[in-house]
């Protein structure tokens, strides 16, 4: 990865503060998108719709990434609303969403504008909440602390999400004791990786249980163009070097 280190005009600095905010103005409307469940809309306005980008955009969590829109649309669509009819035993035309309360502020956010200004990086953390009506007037409420990691490319003069990574470290029902719950993720019934379902690509890239010890998703760090190896897609994906385990390893693991 080349940093850059230059003087820019005072136009130039102009132009990268304003990247910058819509940047920021981009991942804060993906919030409100998120609030009101308009998953679908997210992906039409705010991903990137040029053919060769959406085929290598990516959605990963925990467990592995969706790659190309097709697949991220599958997954955090479709199967998304397959899931709220089966919990709610409603039919298509029913709205999917009484009862229903999500929220995933973004904060701290921390933005890496590359230097030739055609791509950016960035990270905030949610400290989120679900909420979802079940079938029988009961609701499953969840508490899910989240790390998020962006790539971001600009399409013409719009900034749109390319790659990204929700990091979860956290996912824990609203009402349990904390220190009743079990130190170890159960990967089976997790709920949040059973809605992931079976990703493109399979693989563990953050396991919460010891704290961040893959450190995967990575700080974005100043950067001259974008490259795959610092990319948040499965491209960019390595074992931490100084970390004394990877994602999966350690004690009362097979």
């Amino acid at each position: 990865m080349d940093k850059i280190s230059r003087n820019y005009s005072d136009e130039e600095l102009i132009t990268r503060v304003w990247d910058v905010e819509n940047i920021k103005k981009l991942v804060h409307k993906r919030v409100y998108y998120l609030a009101e469940d308009r998953r679908a809309d997210e992906l039409k306005e705010l991903w990137v719709s040029d053919p060769k980008h959406q085929k290598t955009a990516s959605f990963g969590r925990n467990w592995g990434y969706y790659t190309g829109m097709d697949e991220i649309k599958a997954y955090y669509v479709d199967n998304h609303n397959t899931r709220l009819l089966e919990q709610k035993e409603l039919n298509a035309a029913d709205d999917l969403n009484v009862g229903n309360m999500y929220a995933h502020p973004a904060s701290t956010g921390l933005v890496e504008l590359a230097g030739d200004g055609k791509s950016a990086k960035g990270m905030w953390y949610c400290i989120a909440q679900e909420t979802t009506a079940l079938a029988d007037g009961t609701a499953d409420a969840r508490w899910i602390l989240e790390k998020v990691a962006v790539d971001f490319l600009k399409e013409d003069d719009d900034w749109k999400i390319w790659h990204i990574v929700i990091a979860m470290d956290l996912n824990c029902e609203a009402g349990e004791a904390y220190e009743k719950q079990s130190v170890y993720v159960d990967w089976d019934n997790d709920p949040v990786k059973c809605e992931f379902g079976v990703p493109t690509i399979e693989k563990l890239l953050h396991d919460p249980t010891f704290n961040w010890w893959d450190n995967y998703p990575f700080m974005p760090e100043p950067y001259a163009s974008f490259c795959d190896e610092i990319s948040y897609g499965p491209e960019g994906f390595v074992i931490t070097a100084d970390k004394v385990f990877a994602a999966g390893e350690g004690r009362n693991y097979k």
